[in-house]
């Protein structure tokens, strides 16, 4: 039993095979240095731990673990992985004979020349054959086990039930208690199959609905992760964690099948059931589902390019966006994402849709206080520095709410400020491509046009917006209200 305990610790949680070359994280967790190399391919930005979800901010270093090598030297020498579940007889001691029955009382295994010839006294009870009949045995007591005990939950002999600690509990005969815990296991185990079948649909959502964008860049969803934080994911690697975990259930319902077929009511009584259920089903299954359906609806958002959402992959740590990718808001509590060169140092964000050709037009509403600037910017435009904000340089252009109410237009640190004042919250943005004309509207009652900015387009453009907060402290954010496209 100890040798099949200590072979369990000894698995990669990743493969779930005796390790190869294990190797530990800074977070303490080890890996097979193949699995966990694979692991770490697969995660763009920052890198997390499979196991714990630790967020490392570059690809950590694998540091060997020597005396974990030891141990799995040691113990593979000394305990082979067994190639079969066979129960030889106790008595053939030349020869592998293998055992049709085991005598509770003798604790030894018996093949069909020794059961004829074995003693048919009451006293020496016979079973299936097994391999650890001593679990038949009270250990206290030393007499074979009759009737489980419902208050502790324990398999027990005839002492421990009239005189014993379990004296006036209320108890059953085992094979009754055995068949009423059956019925408990094939209800988990319908669960549990649903539960992979979750899973494995999971799968293929992502996997149908493909890995990479249209340019060729593996897709990626930002999600929280077991503590709450977010992690940037790369679509293939939570194919990956999907994979794992249905490896896990799948072997929780091999474990309980074999529970469910045995005639050994011993086995079945004295398995627990926090060890049949597993640690994940709780809040790390809400994590999963939650991340598989934001990347299906990630994946969604790429195929379908009309609909234009943010892109959480450049948004500043300053800046907190919705489920659905629509409303940006400004927040003064710092959101810890990865640093990449794809992200905003300040208040900023791109949408995922880039625009290269044709005429387009989006719908906006802000927050009545607040400095917005809504326009359009090139991929390449500087993410970080003094002239990273949206008109600040030549690859950007923008509409501009200033704190005394009035707009202006910005491109390459040029301000054209606007007569008018500031009159409704919601805006229309309007490009047209090839005309090279970006113009911006006001959708008040009657709708007003406020500038129409000129310039040959060069590059494809996102839409871009950024956000900051009114001098009293108010917060702004932005709404994407509606996107059409043109003939």
């Amino acid at each position: 039993m100890a040798s099949a305990d200590l072979r369990a610790e000894l698995k990669c949680p990743i493969c779930l095979e005796i390790y190869t070359d294990p190797v530990n994280l800074p977070c303490g967790h080890n890996y097979c240095r193949a699995c966990i190399d694979r692991m770490l391919d697969t995660q763009a930005g920052a890198h997390t731990c499979p196991e714990c979800r630790t967020t490392f901010p570059n690809r950590p270093a694998l540091q060997k673990n020597i005396t974990l090598c030891n141990i799995v030297a040691i113990f593979s020498s000394a305990n082979p992985e067994p190639s079969g579940t066979a129960i030889n007889c106790s008595y053939c001691l030349y020869s592998a004979v293998p055992a049709v029955q085991s005598c509770l009382h003798c604790e030894a295994s018996l093949c069909p020349n020794h059961l004829n010839v074995h003693s048919k006294s009451s006293e020496h009870v016979l079973t299936e054959a097994t391999g650890t009949p001593e679990r038949w045995k009270c250990p206290l007591h030393k007499e074979i086990l009759k009737y489980h005990c419902a208050v502790d939950d324990a398999c027990i002999c005839v002492t421990c039930c009239l005189v014993g600690d379990h004296h006036g509990h209320q108890v059953e005969l085992l094979v009754d208690a055995s068949e009423k815990k059956k019925e408990t296991l094939r209800i988990l185990l319908r669960q549990l199959s649903s539960r992979r079948d979750q899973i494995q649909k999971k799968i293929q959502d992502l996997e149908e609905g493909g890995l990479r964008e249209p340019g060729g860049e593996e897709l990626t969803v930002l999600c929280a992760d077991m503590r709450g934080e977010e992690v940037l994911y790369t679509i293939s690697s939570l194919v990956q964690l999907f994979r794992i975990k249905k490896e896990k259930v799948s072997k929780r319902i091999r474990q309980i099948e074999e529970l469910c077929n045995s005639s050994n009511p011993v086995t079945v009584l004295q398995e627990k059931n926090e060890d049949l259920h597993g640690e994940e089903e709780g809040c790390d299954q809400k994590l999963h589902d939650d991340l598989g359906d934001r990347a299906k609806r990630q994946i969604s958002g790429t195929q379908d390019l009309l609909e234009l959402v943010l892109d959480i992959s450049t948004a500043a740590n300053n800046i907190l966006v919705s489920d659905d990718l629509k409303t940006m808001y400004w927040s003064a509590v710092y959101q810890n994402r990865p640093e990449t060169p794809q992200r905003f140092q300040y208040n900023q964000i791109f949408s995922r849709q880039v625009f290269s050709s044709g005429r387009h037009y989006w719908e906006v509403e802000t927050s009545e206080t607040g400095d917005w600037r809504l326009g359009v910017a090139y991929g390449r435009m500087e993410k970080k520095g003094d002239h990273s904000y949206l008109g600040d340089n030549d690859k950007s252009w923008c509409l501009r709410r200033l704190y005394k109410n009035q707009y202006s237009v910005m491109h390459d640190n040029m301000v054209t400020t606007c007569p008018h004042t500031f009159f409704c919250n919601r805006f229309r943005i309007f490009l047209d491509y090839e005309a090279g004309q970006l113009s911006f509207f006001e959708l008040s009652s009657p709708v007003r046009h406020l500038h129409t900015v000129t310039a040959t387009f060069t590059e494809p453009l996102h839409a871009a917006f950024g956000i900051g907060y009114w001098l009293s402290g108010e917060h702004c954010c932005l709404k994407i209200l509606h996107q059409e496209s043109l003939p």
